[in-house]
């Protein structure tokens, strides 16, 4: 196989972290040259004593050095941020350049979200509407000013127009302890976690009646792998460009119902007095979820994976199956570690890439 140069942009967050640790346990993890975008020298130096990885110290806001590392990549896989154009259209613009003296069609893969198809529930209605990634029609439609769309657009039209081989994955929430070097975990489900343990009593946002999806951080690292494989194949089969959107929805729920959810285990553990949950006061809900809590806590985003499943994605986890209801205590155990020890973590010795447990 012929070395394949990886630009990876998030490698120290939750899900890009996940990303780089899969990526270094592959048994053609010698194929990848990966190079890793990252903020602070002092996390830089760790990846390169640790890993063995190059480095560079930036961010996506930083044109320049995001320009010329796409530029030198096969592929780039932009975990960090579904919300800096900027930084989506000078990864494309390196890319394109590559094309432009190699001849060589470079892979973007953009992590995006579900929240460009969330409503106006704030909290008070359920809505039966769900998408469904083989009507991308139903995706484009959805204005550019939305919640993650100004970077989907600048990445699914360059993919389209045939400058670069895109891929835009679209998780709902996303569950589950992260593996890579620092951040570990996601945001909602710690956060309606921390609620709980400050009020003495879980709670929801609105009337709780608005309804999501999950998935395991894990099991959208994996459709992100099957996504780069293919793109690395001799045939790839993946649809991309104007129709390369993916969902990877297997969990199910309601807000409310997420939220009795956590007050029943945290009650069975004895750290709240009551597995009865209520409604956030306005200035709880601003307090415990921040200034976005009815859009992040009280929206409607519902997604159906079918192209996924046609390319070979297997989740491991999902409704009723080591799902998003059984991460809560492995959430809450994050929550208990995170509040003894403010310190930023570091998680080298636990990856498995470097032969801790999966």
């Amino acid at each position: 196989m012929s070395q394949v140069s990886l630009f990876l942009v998030g490698a120290s967050g939750f899900v890009g972290g996940t990303i780089l640790n899969s990526l270094l346990a592959r048994d053609d993890r010698q194929r990848f040259d990966i190079t890793i975008l990252i903020r602070g020298e002092d996390r830089a130096a760790l990846i390169r004593e640790k890993l063995g990885l190059k480095t560079i110290v930036a961010d996506l806001s930083d044109r320049a050095a995001v320009l010329a590392a796409a530029e030198n990549a096969d592929v780039v896989i932009n975990a960090a941020n579904a919300d800096h154009p900027e930084g989506a259209a000078a990864i494309v613009e390196g890319l394109k350049n590559r094309k432009a003296k190699t001849g060589k069609t470079g892979t973007y893969i953009h992590l995006s979200g579900t929240g460009a198809l969330t409503d106006s529930a704030e909290g008070e209605f359920a809505d039966d509407k769900v998408y469904d990634d083989e009507h991308v029609e139903d995706i484009k439609a959805i204005p550019v000013d939305y919640v993650h769309r100004s970077c989907d657009v600048v990445v699914s039209n360059a993919g389209e127009a045939g400058d670069i081989r895109s891929y835009i994955v679209m998780p709902p929430l996303i569950y589950g302890r992260g593996t890579g070097p620092f951040h570990q975990t996601s945001v909602q489900i710690p956060a309606l976690i921390r609620g709980a343990l400050k009020l003495g009593q879980s709670c929801y946002y609105g009337k709780g009646l608005p309804l999501w999806n999950g998935v395991h951080v894990q099991d959208l690292t994996n459709l992100i792998l099957l996504l780069l494989d293919d793109a690395l194949s001799a045939t790839p089969k993946a649809p991309n460009g104007g129709d390369g959107f993916y969902f990877c929805a297997t969990d199910s729920y309601q807000w409310k119902q997420l939220a009795q959810e956590i007050g029943t285990r945290l009650h069975a553990l004895g750290v709240i007095p009551t597995a009865e949950t209520r409604s956030f006061t306005e200035k709880e809900a601003s307090d415990v979820l921040g200034t976005w809590a009815g859009f992040a806590y009280g929206t409607n985003s519902r997604s159906k994976a079918i192209k996924a499943h046609k390319l070979g994605w297997k989740p491991a986890h999902g409704d009723g199956n080591d799902g998003l209801f059984e991460s809560i205590l492995t959430e809450y155990k994050f929550v208990v570690e995170e509040g003894k020890d403010q310190a930023p973590a570091v998680h080298f010795e636990e990856m498995y890439a470097l032969g801790g447990k999966k």
